[in-house]
């Protein structure tokens, strides 16, 4: 009789403990919810951090009087790849001041020369090459003669 009153008890107990669960709010969902709010949200701020960060390259690319204040010289002299950066643009920058008056003399920086032989490779035309480089189509005729020379 005991054994009978035992396995009647806990049958009760159970069949209340799945009553009881159908009053109690699933959590997994209201987290996944979360989850993907979050993760729409980090899309989100990805992609304006990339449109910022392309429309800064575009301006770097189109001010050649592009110069780097001296309190942030000091910051950036403990990386050595920023200061290398920095250097690139700023001889860039001195030698589109310096070509100016004469296109055909203008020193073409080594890394614009290495994009223009590059996209020669991939078969673009002298023209789709000089609006992507910034030259005109007479100096990209030029360095693929040269052969970045």
């Amino acid at each position: 009789m005991k054994l009978l009153d035992l396995s009647i008890i806990l049958m009760i107990v159970g069949i209340l403990l799945i009553i009881v669960s159908f009053f109690f709010k699933n959590n997994a969902k209201k987290v996944e919810q979360d989850v993907e709010e979050l993760s729409i949200s980090i899309f989100q701020e990805t992609n304006n951090l990339k449109r910022r960060l392309k429309i800064v390259e575009e301006e770097l690319l189109l001010e050649p009087e592009f110069q780097v204040k001296s309190n942030s010289a000091q910051n950036n002299m403990q990386n050595p790849k920023v200061q290398q950066v920095i250097q690139a643009v700023q001889q860039a920058a001195q030698a589109s001041k310096a070509g100016q008056g004469s296109p055909q003399t203008k020193n073409i920086h080594q890394i614009i020369v290495s994009q223009v032989l590059e996209l020669n490779k991939q078969g673009l035309s002298v023209a789709d090459i000089s609006i992507r480089s910034n030259l005109t189509e007479e100096q990209v005729r030029q360095v693929i003669s040269n052969g970045g020379r």
